[in-house]
């Protein structure tokens, strides 16, 4: 089972890189068709559509390029009434008031500097996520499309399919361009991540400027490591799932034990999201072959099997998970060589995990929350290296939501607690580009690795 989910798992990661299968294509080619002279060709009866996403350079799109989603109805055995395609889509001038009105951007009104957001603070909590836009049969064939522009970054979407007689949509992963967070079957809890498909943007540096370059999340083009789900006993004797990356390289007898950073999802979610959503194995394969990242494993794990019980977490993370990862692979058992960070639910695990157990970890990263209730005078509070952040439209932010009632639990209530200490081990890295969403934890986590651990 473990060997059959990794070599798939590299199968789907190989064609997702490059753009084979017709399901995600990262095109760098113009949109227009051309003869071997250079010549424009014209075709009297079109090309068929290829149903997924596709992403192509193109001179009059204001990102440089332009993604084209088709969805095809024709096997549907209902009476389609219509397609939408959503995700996040919309973008934030951050030359303007987060709070103006004015400040919310569909991907044909971008403007080289702007940022993806899937929560825009200016909408509100009713309006203000995703982006959502009707997909078109102009010809009746039962392929519907749809085209705007993408800027730079990974981007999340699913396909509203609402039929014939139903009141609503249903929404779906896109049939040919799967959910890879449906690439552990074995998972034993839910994520909501089950029906987001992924399509990637490129980043142009003359059409999209200060925009955020994030092409650090896509599929590296060299060696990657391996990815594969594994089951271990859990603290209440139920078999669980960790996904574990394994740099390139890997040498199960190097004299040398690797390093571990251990990540927690956010409400919700499972094992998967941080290498479905998130792509940190694509940020580590990047990073290393960049030369900006020291050699680690990575593992993820399933919390909300627990119900967010921090105690109840923490017992599985140190008696549990960490044993089964010395004992599974080569990695060092020294807490100097280990890491764990979160976001959002998983940033409260992180920070009960840094005031109850500070010294088991040498590396903390605390990403869209706080949780005041975790603060203690325990020893060892100044010996972990830990950075903390939030998204500029972040629902974690007092500045995008305030607290409700008494409750301590936004980043900038952290940020004034850490004010009163004397820990210059903790580092609070303020607004990152984005909102609650993986625009935010994927820097996030960039910055980790490339700029704390074990520099």
């Amino acid at each position: 089972m473990r060997k059959s989910i990794s070599k798939l798992m590299a199968s789907r990661r190989q064609a997702i890189a490059l753009g084979v299968g017709g399901a995600v294509t990262l095109a760098l080619g113009a949109c227009s068709g051309g003869g071997t002279d250079g010549s424009t060709t014209t075709e009297e009866t079109p090309a068929p559509v290829t149903p997924g996403a596709i992403v192509a350079a193109d001179e009059a799109s204001p990102t440089g390029y332009t993604v084209t989603f088709a969805f095809d109805g024709t096997g549907s055995e209902k009476a389609i009434e219509s397609v939408s395609v959503t995700g996040p889509f919309r973008h934030i001038d951050p030359a303007l008031d987060l709070m103006d009105e004015k400040n919310d951007f569909a991907p044909q009104d971008y403007v080289a500097g702007q940022y993806a957001s899937n929560y825009i603070p200016s909408a509100g909590m009713e309006k203000g996520w995703g982006y959502t836009e009707e997909m078109t049969d102009e010809d009746g064939d039962g392929v519907y499309t749809v085209s705007f522009p993408l800027a730079s970054g990974s981007y999340a979407y699913s396909y509203l399919v609402k039929y014939e007689g139903e009141d609503e949509p249903v929404t779906i992963e896109d049939p040919a361009n799967p959910s890879p967070a449906s690439l552990n079957p074995n998972s034993i809890t839910p994520t909501g991540d089950i029906t987001h498909s992924i399509v990637y943007g490129a980043y142009d540096a003359d059409r999209q400027g200060d925009t955020p370059n994030l092409d650090f999340v896509l599929p590296a083009t060299g060696d990657v490591g391996t990815l594969e789900y594994v089951s271990y006993e859990g603290m209440d004797g139920v078999t669980q799932y960790l996904g574990v990356y394994v740099p390139t390289g890997y040498d199960a007898n190097a004299a040398d034990p690797y390093k571990v950073i251990y990540m927690s999802h956010g409400g919700g979610g499972n094992e998967t999201d941080w290498f479905a959503m998130g792509h940190v194995d694509n940020i580590m394969d990047n990073a290393l072959a960049a030369g900006e990242a020291t050699e680690a494993l990575i593992v993820t794990m399933d919390n909300s099997h627990y119900e967010w019980d921090f105690a109840k977490i923490e017992e599985n993370v140190l008696k549990h998970i960490i044993p089964f990862v010395e004992a599974t692979y080569n990695v060092s058992t020294d807490a100097a060589d280990r890491a764990f960070c979160g976001l959002s639910m998983g940033c409260m695990t992180t920070m009960h995990m840094y005031f109850d157990h500070p010294t088991e970890f040498a590396y903390l990263g605390m990403w869209s929350a706080a949780d005041m209730d975790a603060v203690k005078d325990t020893e060892g509070l100044d010996y972990p290296t830990v950075m903390a952040a939030v998204g500029t439209c972040d629902i974690a932010s007092e500045k995008i939501m305030p607290n409700d009632d008494e409750q301590q639990k936004k980043y900038e209530d952290f940020e004034r607690w850490v004010a009163t200490q004397d820990l210059p081990n903790i580092h609070c890295d303020g607004y990152v580009l984005g909102s609650h969403d993986w625009f935010t934890w994927s820097q996030c986590f960039h910055t980790f690795v490339t700029e704390y651990l074990w520099k």
